[in-house]
């Protein structure tokens, strides 16, 4: 025994030892909150080990792995682990199993090396990682237990026929919230000059839309309110297509181009960015630099099959390469669509391979 175990200063923080311990880094850990719950129903005595120094506001006991290898290994031969899960991380992680000498389950791999590190069980969360031979479960931090039920209303699209006939592009920034509809003015004001194209708006809070509406009419651009449309169809002069009612909300996904998910422009947006609804209708999706910690969108960002814009710039950017190159589009809406299809109920299945 050296002179810090002496001294206590090797002792371990109480639960460690003999649990079931799930080493991951901070920014997957702020997303497992689920994972790690369902660990503790299956098994009980769940832990955490960070191969980082990034802080873990959770309860469950906790220790950051040293840097030198040896130090890991002595580490892990105090733990004792009844098993081990390596969540998400790269495969220069690989030593760990070896040092841990317990049986291990590596969810949501990266590479192949994985693969080689002796585990029981190697995931992925989507097909196309180049991990062979990985089982392909789905993203057990997705949050996806069933998929959402869409609204198909193919006769709300016949009112996009002028503007489909014109050759004009429509783009749907959909569910906007709180200070977030200036900013699609703005994107689509740049939009336009790029390719005439109609914006269909529709913030989420039925309460926020007649001061959104009001507000909006400084941009002094044609305006058809839906819920005021007297004709069939929207005229070829429209600009912006005003929505105000829950299900053409939701029926409209099926009539644009591209989405620009709502919630996900500015942080003061108060609700939930919902991804799923346009994916599940084949539309591609762009989302902005807001709530990026939400699982489902954390994950599909870091499967790649979104766009992400840290700015009105790159959001804008995204938009015209969708408008130019709709082989791409319908493209990045399939993979998009067979992703989702592929979360959901991962977290039961994932957590039912753990012995």
């Amino acid at each position: 025994m050296g002179l810090l175990d002496l001294l206590g200063f090797n002792k371990l923080p109480a639960g460690l030892a003999g649990s079931t311990l799930v080493i991951a880094d901070g920014a997957t850990l702020a997303r497992a909150g689920g994972f790690l719950d369902a660990l503790q129903v299956r098994f009980g005595n769940v832990a955490l080990a960070l191969p980082n120094t990034t802080d873990y506001a959770g309860n469950l006991p906790c220790l950051v792995l040293p840097a030198a290898a040896d130090q890991v290994r002595s580490r892990l031969e105090k733990i004792r682990p009844q098993r081990l899960i390596l969540l998400g991380l790269d495969g220069s992680r690989a030593g760990l199993v070896q040092a841990a000498d317990c049986p291990a389950w590596w969810i949501n791999a990266r590479d192949a090396q994985a693969t080689q590190a002796g585990c029981r069980m190697v995931t992925v969360s989507h097909d196309g990682m180049a991990v062979p031979g990985a089982l392909i479960t789905g993203d057990p931090l997705a949050g996806v237990e069933q998929l959402p039920k869409i609204v198909m209303d193919t006769g709300l699209c016949e009112r996009l026929k002028e503007q489909r006939e014109g050759g004009r592009w429509v783009g749907y920034f959909a569910g906007t919230g709180e200070d977030e509809e200036d900013l699609a003015y703005a994107i689509f004001s740049r939009l336009m000059r790029h390719k005439m194209g109609l914006m269909i708006l529709a913030p989420r809070d039925l309460a926020r839309c007649e001061p959104v509406y009001r507000e909006s009419i400084k941009y002094r651009l044609q305006t058809i309110r839906h819920a005021r449309l007297s004709t069939s169809f929207i005229p070829i002069k429209t600009r912006v297509y005003y929505v105000e009612d829950t299900h053409p909300l939701g029926a409209l996904y099926a009539c644009v181009d591209f989405v620009v998910v709502g919630a996900t422009l500015h942080s003061h947006a108060r609700h939930a960015p919902d991804i799923a609804s346009p994916i599940l209708h084949g539309k591609p999706v762009i989302v902005g630099p807001a709530h990026r910690d939400q699982p489902l969108l954390a994950a599909a960002l870091e499967a790649g099959v979104v766009l992400a814009g840290d700015d009105n710039e790159q959001i804008f950017a995204h938009a015209r390469t969708l408008i130019d190159d709709p082989v791409y589009s319908q493209q990045l809406a399939a993979q998009a669509k067979v992703w989702l299809e592929t979360q959901a109920g991962a977290l039961e299945r994932v957590v039912e391979l753990i012995e």
